[in-house]
């Protein structure tokens, strides 16, 4: 699947807002209440060929102690029926791009990077490498059973 990609970082419509509410919450992924806290770290959507949304991402900026360094951390979150059709590597590959190109700008430069806390025990047995050859993240750890990923921004310094 192809997926169409919109880079949405704190642009959203409020038609759009409520679009993405109602996705996550006809999805059974967050409550309402959930869904309008979590609203304003939305940074991708996911839209099939009908233009309904199929998948979503967020970031929150997070210190990764044992780094010692800021990243953002990516969330994604895909309707079932969309589900291992490859729209989690679009959203991750996309998110990449357009957050390496704001650090690039100047814009949140202590964010160095992107953190994916890798929660798919399918992922963990099926991708073991130290580096993802496809995406170019980096295992760094484990933190409460999941794998711990980063993938550093273009010029970013330790």
């Amino acid at each position: 699947m192809n997926p169409k990609i919109e880079f949405v970082y704190q642009s959203l419509s409020e038609e759009a807002k409520k679009e993405v509410i109602d996705f996550w919450v006809a999805e059974g992924a967050l409550t309402s209440e959930q869904a309008r806290n979590r609203i304003a770290e939305l940074v991708l959507l996911a839209r099939g060929e009908d233009r309904a949304i199929i998948g979503v991402s967020t970031v929150i900026k997070r210190l990764y102690e044992p780094i010692g360094k800021t990243f953002w951390v990516f969330r994604a979150f895909v309707g079932a029926k969309h589900r291992q059709q490859g729209v989690v590597l679009n959203l991750v590959m996309e998110a990449k791009k357009h957050l390496n190109d704001r650090f690039k700008k100047g814009h949140d430069p202590e964010v160095i990077g992107i953190l994916l806390k890798v929660q798919s025990s399918i992922l963990m047995k099926h991708f073991p490498q130290a580096t993802w050859p496809r995406t170019q993240f980096h295992y760094v750890g484990v933190e409460d059973g999941c794998h711990m990923r980063i993938s550093y921004f273009d010029g970013a310094e330790i």
